[in-house]
């Protein structure tokens, strides 16, 4: 018990370092928020979402469970394999909201976009408008969330773990993964059959909203957090490098060096004294 009251207040203290952190987990909030909106109108335009939440709502559906209630679990197996497979610094207050908001806030704006949009939704030009600002909105709300770095959301915890442990880069292990999530997603569902026998109604939120996601989503998404998000918080974008979790990594690097049996001064002091690069 006292090892893991010394480890868990190093950790919130690793946390707590970074400047602006009330204002950094409140703009996460609304950013997870936005991003759940973003899915919202990416899954009612019916041109697919991406590969993650493609999986969980092709496998929620086959459960007849709610998605947001699915992928919250999803998200506690997943955190809870990399905390103690890999880094507990990749988890952050920010993984945990993203862990709860995500799916519920998706559910809770494509009940409020069917609401308001009606028999629209088969119109092909309506179905377009959404895809686009679909597309806006979700790369915004991840630049927001990126730019916040207080925490790396699970999905992409599970991506970084793999990376470090196989030295693989991670856009490489991000696409493997992607395609995994899908395979599962369209073989739970019964889409995989459905493509092989020609049958493509089988086929459930994968589409041309999907391949949008996996080859624009990242240049757009660095260009919201150079150009808008950076600014919104007032850090030098540039200075957060190419590593997405460079301070959370670095975080929990220390924490694993620090005994057992440290007194919480001295923790204090370490971390203090620790070149952790402030953002």
């Amino acid at each position: 018990m006292k090892n893991f009251r010394n480890e868990a207040y190093g950790y919130i203290k690793d946390m707590f370092v970074q400047h602006n952190m009330v204002k950094r987990c409140i703009i996460s909030f609304l950013s997870v928020a936005v991003m759940g909106f973003g899915i919202a109108l990416f899954s009612v335009s019916g041109f697919g979402v991406d590969p993650f939440t493609s999986m969980n709502m092709n496998v929620a559906s086959t459960l007849g469970m709610s998605y947001g209630t699915y992928q919250l679990i999803v998200n506690a197996a997943i955190i809870t394999f990399v905390v103690i497979v890999a880094h507990r610094g990749l988890i952050g207050i920010g993984t945990m909201i993203n862990m709860v908001g995500v799916g519920y806030s998706c559910e809770f704006f494509a009940g409020i976009i069917k609401s308001v949009i009606g028999s629209s939704c088969d119109n092909l030009a309506v179905r377009i408008c959404l895809l686009i600002a679909g597309i806006v909105v979700l790369c915004f709300s991840c630049s927001l969330f990126f730019v916040c770095n207080v925490g790396v959301g699970p999905y992409d915890s599970l991506g970084f773990m793999i990376s470090n442990s196989t030295k693989i880069p991670y856009k490489w292990v991000r696409v493997i993964t992607d395609i995994v999530v899908i395979l599962i997603g369209l073989v739970v569902s019964g889409g995989l059959t459905g493509i092989i026998s020609g049958d493509l109604s089988r086929v459930h939120n994968i589409g041309i909203g999907t391949i949008i996601t996996a080859f624009l989503m990242g240049p757009l998404v660095n260009f919201f957090s150079k150009h808008v998000s950076s600014k919104i918080l007032n850090v030098d974008y540039a200075s957060l490098g190419k590593d997405v979790a460079f301070f959370m990594i670095r975080g929990a690097m220390l924490r694993n060096t620090i005994p057992a049996e440290y007194h919480k001064q001295e923790i204090n002091n370490r971390v203090k004294s620790a070149d952790l690069k402030k953002v």
